[in-house]
């Protein structure tokens, strides 16, 4: 077992005794799980439950529509009083599982309510009303990582599929112009939904940290949040832009400022300044890659590169300085891969091709050894980058 193994690594070098190593063994064996015997109940409780729907399915039109909302609402009313029982007696892993099931079920079920009255509306409406009565109970209820990140996914599903709603409500009140694209192929859209949505799950996240019971979970779905943010910056300094919306600008600050606010109220006293800093630098790169950078496609791809590379340096200054060996180790990858790109797009012919392969190779070399020197001087701490 991999306890034991690193166990005796760690006695092989000196770091415990024997009887410590006997100690840790010991332990082992005695809270050993049957992770085998686990997968093979899960794959036959699997079989049992896609037989079923596999029976159902075959019969779907023969069953008459009252038998299945209520069938529905009887499942539903039970795993509600599960999750219930399962809370009261503190019972973390079966409540967390039943809340899980009840979440996806509350889905289903308003699918079949829409199928059965045969209701048009767009898929959004069916995602909004699931949240909204799903939310409360996952969060006084379950306090997983698990259930976070489940519940996060859905929030991003839910505010990707309205956001053609939201642009043309955006547009009504005269937060954007008349003229902003709503379509999906607009990157000023992907951009500002996506800006939006990170700062809201950051917000969410660092006031989900104040209750004692989901400090684990909000610390965690700050960690998501601020790990979709760099992707987020990251694309907006890459993606080329035609125009600029100051309706958008303006928003995405005032969505910043709430993310802030957000990590002031929820982030322990002296350890703010770090993701503070971070938010400032992700709008900052996000907001100049709002604007067309260039007229011409060399100087757009010029100037978006060193806005792409200046974002990842700042991050690696920032995790240098706050003791995130992993962030800096992350940021130098990423600058290197994009020296990388840009070594080749410099370049054509198949000579001058395997010459790049062999800079780009020697670059890399370099680069990773500088890195990884760079990275072993900077000392780990206890507390991570959502502390």
């Amino acid at each position: 077992m991999f306890g034991e193994r690193f166990a005796r690594r760690w006695q092989r070098a000196g770091l415990i005794d024997e009887s410590a190593l006997s100690r840790i063994v010991a332990w082992e064996n005695a809270h050993r799980r049957p992770v085998w015997l686990w997968l093979v109940t899960s794959l036959g409780a699997l079989a049992i439950g896609l037989g079923i729907l596999a029976v159902v399915g075959a019969n779907w039109e023969d069953i008459p529509a009252w038998v299945k909302l209520s069938v529905d609402l009887a499942v539903t009313a039970l795993l509600a009083a599960a999750v219930f029982v399962f809370w009261w007696r503190d019972l973390a892993w079966p409540r967390e599982i039943a809340a899980l099931l009840l979440f996806g079920l509350v889905l289903s079920g308003i699918a079949l309510v829409g199928q059965v009255y045969q209701l048009q509306s767009p898929a959004w409406h069916a995602l909004v009303l699931w949240l909204a009565l799903c939310t409360p109970f996952l969060a006084l209820t379950t306090t997983t990582r698990l259930l976070g990140t489940v519940w996060a996914i859905a929030m991003a599903v839910t505010w990707f599929a309205a956001a053609d709603a939201l642009v043309d409500l955006l547009r009504q009140i005269g937060i954007l112009p008349a003229g902003f694209d709503s379509h999906w192929s607009s990157f000023q859209l992907q951009k500002l939904i996506a800006w939006l949505l990170v700062c809201l799950l950051i917000a969410i996240a660092s006031v989900r940290r104040l209750w004692p019971p989901a400090r684990e979970q909000g610390k965690w779905l700050l960690q998501v949040s601020l790990a979709a943010l760099v992707v987020v910056t990251s694309l907006s300094a890459a993606l080329d832009q035609s125009s600029v919306a100051w309706g958008a600008l303006a928003l995405g600050l005032v969505a910043a400022l709430i993310a802030g606010a957000g990590l002031l109220a929820g982030s322990i006293v002296g350890r703010r300044r770090g993701p503070l800093v971070w938010l400032g630098l992700s709008f900052m790169a996000w907001a100049i890659g709002m604007f067309p950078l260039g007229d011409d496609s060399l100087t757009q791809d010029v100037s978006r590169a060193l806005l792409f590379i200046a974002y990842w340096a700042a991050l690696g200054w920032l995790a240098s300085r706050n003791g995130w060996r992993v962030l800096f180790a992350v940021a130098f990858t990423m600058i290197g891969l994009r020296l990388l790109i840009v070594y080749f797009e410099a370049i054509g012919g198949l000579t001058a091709t395997g010459l790049g392969l062999i800079g780009g190779g020697v670059l890399c070399l370099a680069l990773a050894a500088a890195g990884w020197r760079l990275t072993r001087r900077i000392p780990r701490l206890p507390s991570g980058a959502a502390s």
